[in-house]
Order: C-alpha cells, then sequence, then structure tokens
C-alpha cells in the first residue's frame, strides 16, 4: 500500500503544470521557514524558482531565510531582485531596509522607508522605524520629530514613548525622559524596556543603588536577557566591582554573540585591567558589528592613548565627535583640536 501511495503522489506531481509547483514549493518553504529551517527553506524557495525565475514572493522570502541564517547581503541581493520584478512591493522595501540596518547601512534603510512613505504615508509604524533607525544614525532631533508623528498616528503607545524617551536619555534631558518612561510605565505597569532604560537614567546621575535596582527588575521581568544582562555588567563597571561586571557581560556574549555593545563592555572592562591591546581589539570588534553602540568611539580613543597612540586616539575621537558622542567630542578638543 505505501508503494501505491508513493506512485500515485508521483503521477499527481507528474501532472502538475509549472504554476503549481512553483506554489507548491513556496508553500513547502513557507512552512519550513516558519519553523525556522532556513537552509530547508531557501532549498525549497530555489525550487520554486526554478520553475518561475521571476516569482517575487519567493524571492523575497529567500531574502528572509537568508538574513535570519547570517547571510545579509545575500538577502539584499534577493530583496533588489523582487523590488526590480515589483517596484511597489512593500513587504520586500520594508525586509531591505531591516536589512541595511543590520550591515550599518543606515541610509539606505532610510532611503526605503521614504519610499514606503511615499506609498503609505498614515503608517505609524513606518515613522517609528524610521525613528529608529535615525536613533543609530545619532540624528536625534531627527529621530524625535519621527517618533512624534508615529505617536500622533497611534497615541499612547509604550514602545514610542520608551524609544522617545532614550532620544532624551542620549541628549542628557533627564527628567524629560524620566517623565515619559513613567507615562510608557502607566500604560504597561510590566514593560522590562522601561525598566531597563530607567536603569540607565539612574546611573546617569550617578545613583548606582537605584540603577542596580531598576535593571535588576527588567531581569525578572524578562531572567536571563542578553542586553538586560549587559546592561547590569555596565552598572557594575562604573560602581567598579569588576567581577560583577564581567560575570554578567561574558553571560550576555553566550547568550548573544553578536550584541556589540557587550564588547564594548568587556573593552572597557579590559581597560580598566590595564590591558589595553585587548581592549582595541574588543572596541574594534564591536565597532565591526555595525550596530549603534553610544560612547563606542570615546572608548577606543582612550584604549588608543593609554596604549601609546595619541594619533589613533585622535582620530577614533574624531570619529565619535562626528557621530555626536559628547565625551569623544569633549575629549578632541582637549587632546587633538
Amino acid at each position: 500500500m505505501r508503494k501505491y501511495i508513493l506512485l500515485l503522489s508521483v503521477l499527481v506531481f507528474a501532472c502538475e503544470s509549472s504554476e503549481e509547483r512553483t506554489e507548491r514549493f513556496f508553500q513547502m518553504g513557507n512552512i519550513a521557514l516558519r519553523d525556522g529551517n532556513y537552509e530547508n527553506a531557501i532549498e525549497l524557495y530555489n525550487q520554486s524558482l526554478k520553475e518561475s525565475p521571476n516569482y517575487a514572493p519567493a524571492l523575497n522570502n529567500r531574502g528572509v531565510a537568508r538574513i535570519e541564517s547570517d547571510h545579509p547581503y545575500e538577502a539584499i541581493l534577493d530583496y533588489n531582485q523582487a523590488i526590480q520584478i515589483d517596484p511597489n512591493y512593500l513587504d520586500a522595501l520594508f525586509n531591505r531596509a531591516y536589512a541595511y540596518e543590520e550591515i550599518g547601512q543606515f541610509e539606505n534603510a532610510i532611503k526605503d522607508v521614504e519610499t514606503i512613505q511615499s506609498m503609505v504615508s498614515d503608517s505609524a509604524f513606518v515613522y517609528f522605524y524610521q525613528g529608529l533607525v535615525q536613533t543609530k544614525m545619532r540624528q536625534y532631533d531627527e529621530a524625535l520629530k519621527s517618533f512624534q508623528v508615529a505617536d500622533g498616528l497611534n497615541p499612547l503607545n509604550p514602545e514610542t514613548l520608551i524609544n522617545t524617551a532614550t532620544i532624551y536619555y542620549f541628549k542628557s534631558a533627564l527628567d524629560t525622559a524620566v517623565s515619559l518612561v513613567n507615562k510608557a510605565l502607566e500604560l504597561n505597569a510590566n514593560d522590562a524596556n522601561a525598566y531597563s532604560l530607567l536603569s540607565l537614567i539612574e546611573l546617569k546621575k550617578g545613583n548606582y543603588t537605584a540603577a542596580i535596582a531598576e535593571v535588576n527588575r527588567a531581569l525578572d521581568l524578562v531572567p536571563g536577557e542578553p542586553y538586560f544582562l549587559n546592561n547590569r555588567g555596565y552598572i557594575y563597571l562604573q560602581m567598579d566591582s569588576l567581577e560583577a561586571a564581567i560575570e554578567d557581560i561574558n553571560r550576555s556574549i553566550v547568550l548573544n554573540p553578536r550584541n556589540g555593545w557587550a564588547y564594548r563592555n568587556k573593552g572597557i572592562y579590559m581597560m580598566k585591567n590595564a590591558s589595553y591591546l585587548e581592549a582595541i581589539d574588543l572596541l574594534e570588534r564591536a565597532e565591526k558589528t555595525g550596530e549603534f553602540i553610544d560612547e563606542l568611539y570615546f572608548y577606543l580613543g582612550n584604549a588608543h592613548k593609554e596604549a601609546g597612540n595619541t594619533q589613533k586616539a585622535c582620530d577614533a575621537w574624531k570619529k565619535g565627535k562626528d557621530l555626536n558622542e559628547s565625551e569623544s567630542e569633549r575629549f578632541y578638543n582637549q587632546n587633538c583640536g
């Protein structure tokens, strides 16, 4: 009976049209993608595209599988093809923006977002995402405008409020940041990101005990979250509790090896242990992630200075100054101007 069923299946498949095979492989690929079987999904989308090379949904979804398997450049090529076939393909435009963001090509991500805005002008999420990318570009005033538009289209969204508060934190407008976080917590008292941000605000105020208390509240809500662990490690660094710091930072890296913020913090740890060459290696590794990492070039410049290379220190601080890092600007003006 099993052989008969197999033979019948082969006969049915042999009678399929090319369009039917295209769709069948595409749907099978979608199931594999949903289940996290990315290599299998890519192969199934390949089969779909073998039948119909210009089938834009298969190109788009193959791009998703590729970026999920850590191949963003190949994903962008797929999105490019999908958009060339259908210039109004919103999913592919969004996905390409995400991919550009992933590799640190923020200007290209913004271009795609602006294209999407011309097609969907009333989407709060589009403006919210634009604000996120502008934040990573350190275009804080532009990011605030984007978040304000998003809030106008979708008022009282805690995520928008917290990201707006983050901008004010970077601009050192701490009272405004706290007010916005508290408003977000009124809407969702269990928002772990809000407590994590409050911890960094308290740290900037020099309130170490309060900072630890807030980040612990975040970790109570989401135990083992690598970014929260890394934030706690950073607070411990500022307290010179170095063993507690490196324990949290190393754990964060194990949980998320692509977390550039953790490599920055491990670099700071190495600096505090006078291991300046190791610090430079870690800070440069953080830089290569392409992430927005606050004060990265300030610390990199300090590491080069302590290692005896003033020119490289000035080069790093200049990069930070150009990216609106306040401490980099101060050190560049003091030491290199």
